[in-house]
């Protein structure tokens, strides 16, 4: 995918991009009502999920976040937007350990300057994966996020794109189980109200 390959490799510092973030138990309330405005480069690495955060099932690659010319071209490659007042972007994947089924779920996030830009990238990224052939089913659940767009591509697969504040983030988690998808939605929703 463009944006591994974007996003690998730029402000991927090995170690230190994937050291642990403290992270509230998911309905603990930690987080919640915290707003997150616009994120840095730093604070979008450090708002992307972990290996230790995602538990003892998925493993993954380094983080990477990018910012400048790079980050706008990915945002307009993923959401079909200007991506005007883009701060920063960030990237993460992960897959289940010794999964046959190969349970797969990456993590993308868009740090923009104001609301009204991060809800336009929103728009923008629903537009465009309702848009795919076969016609992507409109699924509604809670993340926690001040807007939800999510679609379910197949039986194991969904695509969640969520603002919280001036973040965009999507979620394309290709595993199995349902409660594991919504899961791995409400976690980034967690990070990133713990990292603004």
């Amino acid at each position: 995918m463009a944006l591994v390959a974007a996003l690998t490799g730029c402000g991927s510092d090995g170690n230190a991009a994937d050291s642990a973030v403290d992270v509230a138990e998911i309905g603990s309330g930690g987080g919640k009502g915290k707003k997150s405005g616009t994120l840095s480069v730093d604070q979008v690495r450090a708002a992307l999920p972990t290996n230790e955060a995602l538990g003892d099932v998925f493993v993954g690659d380094d983080l990477a976040a990018i910012e400048g010319e790079p980050a706008r071209k990915q945002c307009e490659s993923d959401t079909n937007t200007p991506c005007t007042g883009l701060v920063a972007a960030g990237h993460k994947e992960a897959a289940a350990r010794g999964n046959a089924d190969k349970d797969e779920v990456e993590f993308t996030l868009f740090s923009f300057d104001s609301k009204q830009a991060a809800s336009a990238a929103v728009k923008g990224m629903a537009a465009r994966i309702g848009s795919y052939e076969p016609t992507p089913e409109p699924t509604k659940y809670a993340t926690g996020a001040d807007e939800t767009e999510a679609f379910t591509i197949s039986s194991s697969s969904t695509r969640t794109i969520m603002r919280v504040g001036n973040v965009v983030a999507y979620v394309q988690a290709s595993v199995y189980d349902i409660e594991s998808r919504k899961h791995m939605a409400t976690l980034q929703v967690e990070l990133i109200k713990k990292a603004g």
